[in-house]
């Protein structure tokens, strides 16, 4: 049985994308194929290897022998796109494929600058994950991804870690809200307030424990709504206020469905960041990514605040 001879890029692409997503549907998708075309794949593979790599029986997952087999497929996909990132920088071209994650908070703002990014960049293509806090620090840990764009990285892991852009989270409420227009509110007029939060573990929610704690405040109740969409429905719908990235909120303050609280001491400015591992390699694709960020990033970001 000699693998390299008889199995396809075919079949390494839709064993790792089904590992991946863990779904047929998701990684016919993926691979802009149909289902029953990625179950063939995967049949052949298994035909070839003359084990069984997927159990879908229950839920589905790689098998001892799926696992061996996407360890190594994984390397020779990206052994291939490293290829062919060296042959056009021998060109002068910047190309390739970035992985990028961004935290749930960064949707709002990354396919923008992606966008703009690829407009100039056009032989340069990504692959975009946007997942919570704790599923990008495991896609940094295993190493599954290129960049990430976050606000703090975590740690124990060794990162490069650039700043590009000010990140300013307020407190929001409804227009007829009682402490809306009022100017330079207290912090301790939020403790007659409901406070709406983010999932534990989430930047956002980080941030606004800590504003509570440096200036002693406990709110009357507060209610763990999850997204950020949620969280603004909610809000609007009157149920309390808010603590979120003032980017996520921008379009709803220009219709007047909600207004950001002259809290004292907010806005509260952190930094978003993209982060990358120290022992992966830069590529000339990764490096034309950090130069537009760097250089255009903060710009960008305050067009969309506005």
């Amino acid at each position: 049985m000699k693998l390299a001879q008889r199995m396809t890029l075919k079949q390494l692409r839709a064993l790792v994308a089904v590992a991946d997503s863990a779904s047929f549907t998701q990684a016919a998708r993926l691979l802009h194929l149909t289902q029953p075309a990625i179950s063939m794949q995967i049949r052949d593979a298994e035909a070839i290897v003359g084990q069984v790599l997927v159990d879908g029986r229950r839920e589905i997952h790689l098998t001892p022998a799926g696992e061996i087999l996407v360890r190594a497929a994984r390397q020779a996909l990206h052994s291939l796109e490293l290829a062919e990132v060296e042959l056009k920088a021998r060109m002068g071209v910047a190309a390739g494929t970035l992985d990028v994650v961004a935290i749930t908070t960064a949707e709002y703002f990354v396919p923008h600058l992606l966008a703009e990014f690829g407009r100039r960049h056009p032989d340069i293509t990504f692959r975009l994950t946007v997942d919570n806090r704790e599923r990008v620090r495991t896609l940094l840990q295993e190493q599954r991804c290129d960049v990430a764009i976050m606000g703090q990285p975590p740690r124990g892991i060794d990162l490069r870690r650039i700043p590009f852009a000010p990140h300013r989270l307020s407190f929001v409420a409804r227009p007829d809200h009682r402490l809306a227009g009022r100017k330079r509110i207290p912090p301790a007029a939020l403790t007659d307030e409901r406070l709406l939060l983010r999932e534990q573990g989430s930047g956002t929610r980080d941030n606004l424990e800590r504003f509570l704690r440096a200036h002693g405040v406990k709110p009357l109740a507060a209610d763990e709504l999850g997204s950020n969409e949620t969280l603004k429905q909610a809000v609007m719908a009157g149920m309390g206020i808010a603590f979120l990235s003032h980017h996520t909120f921008a379009m709803e303050v220009e219709s007047g469905r909600l207004v950001r609280l002259d809290v004292a001491d907010t806005p509260v400015i952190r930094e978003w960041n993209v982060v990358s591992r120290t022992d992966r390699p830069m590529t000339p694709a990764l490096d034309a990514l950090l130069e537009f960020l760097q250089t255009e990033g903060a710009a960008r970001m305050r067009a969309m605040e506005r």
